[in-house]
């Protein structure tokens, strides 16, 4: 029976050892829209003082003019959060960013003339708050286009509460 005691707020948090897992089961359209919104599926509902080791795999389409833009929008007070962004864009370059520390404004991928598909892997750590409270990937299109930007079936979220 795994059990973890986290000295520094006094509690106790079972896990069963192995990560859950929550997967889109069908692709998401969006057109003419740049306001960023939660995308459920991906949800992580998250306990006071929890801490979770997390990573989300995230496949979408653009066409030339939508591009795409997220967000992972994380409890207003956290006491410790760090996240890395790699992948692929949709022209073939890899992403390869510093980590990120704490949330910011929304990360806009733009494209320019070439649509295509691309790959997103977010992954990270995050120690909740005294406050009961989620974890949501939030997408939008970065330039509102009548052409779809579509989050593809498949994406998904793994995570293990530690």
């Amino acid at each position: 029976m795994p059990l973890y005691t986290n000295t520094s707020t006094g509690t106790v948090a079972y896990t069963s050892g192995t990560r859950l897992t929550k997967i889109l089961p069908n692709d998401v359209v969006k057109t003419s829209n740049t306001t960023l919104s939660e995308q459920t599926e991906l949800t992580i509902d998250l306990g006071p003082n929890e801490r979770i080791s997390f990573r989300y795999n995230i496949y979408w389409n653009t066409k030339p003019t939508g591009d795409f833009k997220y967000l992972v929008n994380i409890p207003a007070s956290i006491n410790f959060y760090r996240l890395v962004r790699t992948g692929v864009y949709p022209d073939a370059a890899e992403v390869s960013e510093a980590a990120i520390t704490a949330e910011g404004a929304a990360v806009s991928l733009a494209f320019g003339t070439d649509p295509s598909n691309g790959y997103l892997g977010l992954e990270g750590v995050l120690e909740n708050g005294s406050t009961a409270d989620s974890m949501k990937f939030t997408w939008a299109q970065y330039e509102s286009a009548g052409d779809a930007t579509t989050l593809l079936r498949g994406s998904s979220v793994e995570y293990i509460r530690f």
